[in-house]
């Protein structure tokens, strides 16, 4: 493979920028299908860079690798190298900053919303197994990440603080959804504040290893990017819920595959009936 000057626009980069002046020039009615088509591109291209940096560190190690390896593998520049990632252990672990896929995203904005059937319960299942499918989507990128772990355990810590953001993005996305049925906004804290919080309950969620939830890929979105709120008690207590049931259905799929969402309604289901037995 050709190698490249870094900084230096390779061909690709150049064929890149044609698309893109091509596609500016475009009519008007056109505008959405070419920004479709961009964002494709990209997504694509974030996808590959990503599947070279795993392959490369299963094949020479982790500590081997570099970002110009990365490059030159996948025949990019640094510079559209770092137009997609800060560096290579977010290439190969994921953004720091959220959990979740850019596939997730419609059915967060959704469940937010009020949605999709305006039942507090029902839709967080539904959200739920739409996090768990996107997963599923993914095996074999989850199967090579798995293994990347098992070669270099030392990446389990750096794994670990990213996973302690599940839980964090469960409960802020679930306020959301009680403040917009309140039709109030719960404000933002003081993040220090928020992390001594809730360092105590990070510290114990064993669970959340690459298994259960691994992070997002490298054009993920990041939610909202709001500072941490401050959340109410029926928030935290659906988002221990939302995680315990991810863990119990990944770890039902993995004695038989199928589609998560029925394996979470029986899981509510249980729960509904515990519930309801105590009460009476």
């Amino acid at each position: 493979m050709t190698s490249t000057t870094p900084g230096e626009p390779t061909p690709a980069d150049t064929a890149a920028v044609d698309s893109a002046a091509t596609e500016s020039a475009a009519a008007p009615g056109d505008a959405a299908q070419s920004e479709g088509l961009r964002e494709r591109k990209k997504r694509e291209r974030g996808q590959a860079l990503r599947q070279d940096a795993l392959d490369l560190a299963l094949e020479n190690g982790y500590t081997n690798v570099t970002v110009e390896d990365i490059c030159e593998r996948c025949g990019v520049s640094r510079r559209t190298f770092f137009n997609y990632f800060t560096s290579k252990e977010e290439a190969l672990l994921g953004r720091s900053d959220t959990v979740f896929d850019v596939e997730d995203q419609p059915a967060i904005e959704a469940f937010e919303a009020g949605g999709p059937r305006g039942k507090l319960l029902t839709d967080l299942q539904h959200l739920l197994a739409s996090v768990v499918r996107t997963r599923l989507n993914k095996r074999e990128e989850m199967h090579q990440y798995h293994q990347l772990m098992k070669q270099d355990p030392s990446l389990m810590q750096a794994q670990m603080s990213r996973m302690g953001n599940n839980e964090r993005l469960f409960r802020e996305i679930i306020q959301r959804r009680l403040d917009q049925a309140a039709g109030t906004r719960t404000p933002a804290v003081d993040e220090n504040a928020t992390v001594e919080k809730n360092s105590a309950v990070d510290e114990n969620r064993a669970f959340t290893s690459a298994t259960d939830l691994p992070t997002a890929s490298p054009d993920s979105g990041s939610c909202h990017g709001e500072d941490s709120m401050s959340v109410s008690a029926r928030a935290e207590a659906l988002a221990a819920l939302a995680m315990m049931s991810i863990k119990a259905t990944f770890m039902r799929l993995r004695k038989a595959e199928g589609d998560p969402a029925p394996v979470i309604a029986e899981l509510f289901d249980e729960l509904r009936d515990i519930f309801e037995e105590e009460s009476a």
